[in-house]
């Protein structure tokens, strides 16, 4: 019985090691299989000197509009590969090559003279050359040394269109700034490194990828309407035709739904070049840069003191005959006033009635206010958004200058944003995706969210919105008036700061105009920023003209019918 349980024992033992070396032979080949096989085929490469491991680009998926039409694709071409030790007839075929491919002959033969195992001698070359590019292969006597590789090249339809949005890919499709970069995780998941080998019968890609299978890919739906970023991008170049700015910016939202349906910058650039263009010309100024945004900050100051009750609609100011001490600094207006009513400090943008309200405004009211419009973190809808900068508002001086927009800086897209509460009573997160579609065409939707929602009661709001609508019929920004569309915004002009000299600079200045539209039932928000436009220039001027032909284009575009024609204004 004893030996009957050793005997057992010992079985069982022996089964033991069977199935743990069963079990590390399986996770072995599972580790080759899908984690270790592309180091494991790489070791083996470098032993063997007629095989080389390469990186070759995969299809990556398309960027579109909200309507289908291609912001950004990959288009097939061809890059042509060698073995340089076994080349024959090198200065001819440089020579040849050079031409029609565009690169160098110089470059080619370094690249053949090279000593290297593997070497690229032109890529992502249009595919018709094709047929020419194989003759000389074969004229030269490469055909078992030198090949051709079918890949992809990214490639942007529309040119400079929408180029700071979208950003730009690399040689090897990674996207490197905008939202190609943002996406790369979604539309470049299938990377691969494919091993070559050369042989007496000619040099293969052993694993060569599936045309067919590698246009299965995912595509992205941008909010972007390319009808309107049309629009955005023909009016951008009349500012800059008429004003020569350093930099502008606009912005189209749906004030509803948060999808940004237009995003123009200045200066801007061709994304199929983007090289020949320095860095701080491809950045997005709409989301990465920050100005102080002047008086386009007095609305929410304003309301916040009549929403808390310490004025109300009736409240006057003594407008100093348009100058007044604060803190040391003298604050003006643009014109002397004397007696100001309420309506009248916003509809004139009087500095000095709005730092003389703002002083009823507590830290903790201003805390609550920047809260509530979002001005205390940014949106991280796109790569390089900068938050809001705001002051300490612990010292009493920082309440009164931000409530004529110095002292806290934030981009164009912050403020629609905040102006989003003002046209609707509630700020849905500004949103650049609409829809993904994977490589069976299943559609995922990117849902809208309500950040903010509430700003005032409806009797402050409704003050703000009927003063809105005059500043633009009547007030400072009258050349924004459209004889078809009621339009509510607000001017703003910001003294830029000078750190040269320590003081706000008389001739480098911001010009802004954001509001929204139709007024009687916004469904657009939008603004428009000039920065250091040359010439007597103010938010009235270098904006506001600018804003009313863009309403009265998009207006058109999307077929709304004209409210001054069929009701009068509020």
């Amino acid at each position: 019985m004893r030996e009957l349980k050793k005997e057992n024992s010992k079985i069982l033992f022996l089964s033991s090691l069977i199935f743990i070396g069963f079990f590390v032979l399986f996770l072995r080949i599972a580790y080759l299989q899908l984690v270790g096989r592309t180091e494991y085929v790489k070791r083996i490469a470098e032993k063997f000197p007629k095989v080389a491991l390469v990186d070759i680009p995969t299809y990556r998926g398309s960027i579109k509009d909200r309507n289908g039409n291609d912001l950004a694709m990959s288009i097939p071409t061809i890059s042509v590969y060698a073995f340089p030790k076994y080349v024959q007839n090198k200065e001819e075929l440089a020579s040849r090559l050079s031409a029609p491919t565009g690169v160098p002959e110089r470059k080619i033969l370094e690249q053949l003279n090279s000593g290297k195992k593997f070497v690229w001698l032109a890529k992502k070359v249009d595919k018709s050359l094709l047929p020419y590019i194989k003759g000389v292969i074969k004229d030269t006597e490469n055909s078992k040394y030198v090949g051709i590789q079918e890949d992809f090249k990214r490639f942007y339809p529309h040119g400079s269109l929408a180029s700071n949005l979208i950003g730009f890919s690399g040689d090897d499709g990674t996207g490197l700034e905008g939202l190609e970069y943002m996406l790369n995780s979604f539309l470049n998941e299938k990377k691969q490194k494919i091993p070559f080998l050369f042989s007496p019968e000619g040099s293969l890609a052993l694993e060569p990828s599936s045309y067919v299978e590698a246009l299965k890919s995912k595509t992205v739906y941008t909010t972007i309407d390319l009808g309107v970023q049309s629009i955005l991008e023909d009016i951008r170049d009349k500012i800059v035709k008429d004003w020569k700015p350093k930099k502008v910016a606009i912005l189209v939202m749906d004030a509803k739904s948060g999808d940004i349906l237009g995003m123009a910058t200045y200066p801007y650039y061709d994304p199929n070049n983007y090289g020949k263009y320095k860095p701080w010309e491809r950045r997005n100024f709409v989301i990465t840069d920050i100005f102080e945004p002047g008086s386009v900050m007095k609305p929410f100051f304003i309301g916040m003191a009549l929403d808390k009750g310490y004025i109300s609609e009736k409240y006057t100011v003594d407008g100093e005959h348009g100058k007044t001490e604060v803190y040391g600094r003298t604050v003006r207006d643009v014109h002397p006033y004397g007696r100001l009513t309420l309506d009248q400090v916003l509809v004139k943008s009087s500095n000095v009635g709005t730092v003389k309200i703002a002083k009823f405004l507590s830290r903790k009211d201003v805390e609550e206010l920047m809260q509530k419009i979002h001005f205390k973190d940014s949106f991280g809808i796109l790569p390089g958004e900068t938050k809001p900068r705001l002051p300490d508002y612990r010292y009493p001086a920082n309440i009164l200058y931000s409530s004529i927009g110095q002292g806290l800086s934030a981009n164009l897209l912050n403020l629609c944003s905040a102006f989003s509460l003002l046209a609707t009573g509630y700020m849905p997160k500004p949103k650049i995706i609409l829809y993904t579609e994977d490589e069976e065409g299943k559609k995922n939707y990117y849902e809208s969210q309500i950040l903010r929602q509430g700003l005032f009661s409806q009797r402050v709001m409704n003050w703000l919105h009927k003063n809105l609508i005059r500043v633009v019929e009547e007030g400072t920004a009258k050349l924004a008036r459209s004889d078809y569309f009621t339009i509510a915004g607000k001017t703003g002009t910001s003294q830029k700061f000078d750190f040269r000299v320590g003081k706000y600079s008389r001739d480098k200045v911001v010009a802004y105009f954001v509001g929204y539209f139709p007024a009687t039932d916004p469904r657009f928000v939008a603004g428009i920023s000039v920065d250091e436009p040359k010439g007597l220039a103010y938010g009235g001027t270098a904006a506001a003209p600018y804003f009313k032909e863009m309403v009265e284009r998009v207006s058109a575009y999307y077929r709304l019918k004209p409210d001054k024609l069929s009701k009068s204004t509020p």
